[in-house]
């Protein structure tokens, strides 16, 4: 039931989106609850959500990017996280990939999310996962990549440092070592892409991700048999909160730890 509520959030809102044109998709609406400027496709996407669960009578929370914070009946849980629209620049600009990332929990940290989501836009792929039962695109199980070394290793970052430059610093050594970089612009995608073994790992040590971005792909990895970390090497773990901010590291055990390695921070 919660992997078919999720996904029908997705159809929602790709069916809201599709009724606007694209030259509308950027209007700005207001700075949203995550602090990021809300654009007219992130409001119109969580208005669909919002509304959708209103009519099916859900009980719970809802944790959304835009809203902030929404409470529908008496139940705290279960809660749904939300990003309408990851990769909003992306989508605005004509650009693909970007997507829509849902999860629910059953408790107040990451770890209590018990089934997860992303739907990558324009191609309507599904990345998914439910607690103890796998993870999947489409109706096709998948794992996480077995690349080991560096040297053979297709990694995502995220160089947006906003002023950060110790950020790209602590990147250098990956950056010479490995095989191939891509940035693609929607954190959620990226880290499904190492789930399914198309990128061997990805990393984002800017202290700039937001719960919405990471709590479905978060599922999907540990299900897919990978490892998503702190960039001290510890489990990732944190409050269902729109004021906490991420690095995190993805990937196989192995290219996890011979990156943390590299890096060589100072902790």
């Amino acid at each position: 039931m919660s992997l078919k509520l999720l996904e029908e959030i997705c159809k929602i809102e790709i069916d809201a989106i599709s009724k606007i044109p694209e030259k509308e998709y950027s209007k700005f609406i207001k700075i949203g609850a995550g602090g990021d400027k809300t654009k007219f496709i992130d409001l119109v996407a969580e208005e669909a959500t919002i509304s959708y669960l209103e009519k099916i009578g859900y009980e719970g929370r809802i944790i959304s990017e835009e809203i902030g914070e929404k409470r529908f009946g008496n139940k705290d849980y279960p809660i749904i996280i939300l990003d309408p629209i990851d990769g909003t620049t992306n989508a605005i600009r004509g650009m693909i990939p970007y997507s829509i990332s849902v999860a629910i929990s059953n408790g107040p940290m990451l770890s209590d999310v018990y089934a997860g989501v992303v739907l990558e836009i324009p191609s309507n792929r599904i990345f998914k996962a439910e607690k103890n039962k796998g993870a999947y695109l489409n109706d096709r199980r998948i794992y996480v990549s077995n690349t080991t070394s560096l040297k053979n290793a297709i990694i995502g970052v995220d160089m947006k440092v906003r002023g950060k430059r110790y950020c790209i610093r602590e990147l250098l050594p990956l950056i010479f070592l490995v095989k191939q970089i891509r940035i693609l612009g929607s954190a959620s995608l990226e880290l499904c892409y190492v789930a399914s073994g198309s990128l061997d790992l990805y990393i984002d040590n800017r202290g700039l991700l937001r719960i919405t971005d990471i709590a479905a792909p978060y599922i999907i990895i540990k299900e897919a048999g990978g490892k998503i970390l702190k960039i001290d090497g510890s489990e990732l773990d944190c409050p269902i909160s729109l004021k906490e901010r991420i690095s995190l590291i993805a990937g196989n055990s192995e290219i996890c730890k011979e990156v943390l390695l590299k890096i060589r921070r100072n902790f």
